[in-house]
């Protein structure tokens, strides 16, 4: 299921000023290892990386396929950190470059400024099949909304 909203008007996530005035979508990434586990799927919003404003010639017109996360790797925090960010939302910001890397990742919003430096570095080693508009891929700008469990 994707959901179309524009940066202030709904979708998964609060406005962190990521996106402005542009067609944004929402999608959750199931992060369950097993049918068994109770992890709970992680909110993907994200909208397409433009050129620069003053590129009007190069404007990616078009609805981009949800990207899809090949590779996830969420790093293990001890019991206290874990305990203490339990079902509180993460937020981060990122490029998920048309090679399907994320790049520029940063922290918007964490109950525990411990975990920022190992999400960051486990962001980083993610893959995806990138966005595509008519079969070629895009660069996306992303939230990713992270609830930890015990």
């Amino acid at each position: 299921m994707t959901i179309t909203s524009t940066a202030s008007s709904g979708g998964g996530l609060a406005d962190f000023g990521v996106f402005q005035n542009e067609k944004v979508y929402t999608v959750y990434l199931d992060m369950r290892s097993d049918d068994e586990d109770r992890s709970p799927s992680w909110t993907l919003q994200y909208a397409i990386l433009q050129p620069p404003a003053g590129d009007v010639a190069g404007r990616i017109r078009g609805t981009p396929t949800p990207p899809y996360a090949t590779l996830k790797q969420v790093p293990g925090f001890g019991a206290e950190i874990t305990a203490n960010c339990a079902h509180q939302l993460i937020v981060a910001s990122a490029i998920l470059n048309a090679a399907g890397q994320l790049e520029q990742v940063a922290m918007k919003q964490t109950p525990d400024p411990r975990v920022t430096a190992p999400l960051i570095e486990a962001l980083k080693t993610w893959a995806f099949q990138p966005a595509m508009i008519d079969g070629s891929p895009v660069a996306l700008k992303i939230l990713l909304g992270i609830r930890l469990v015990r």
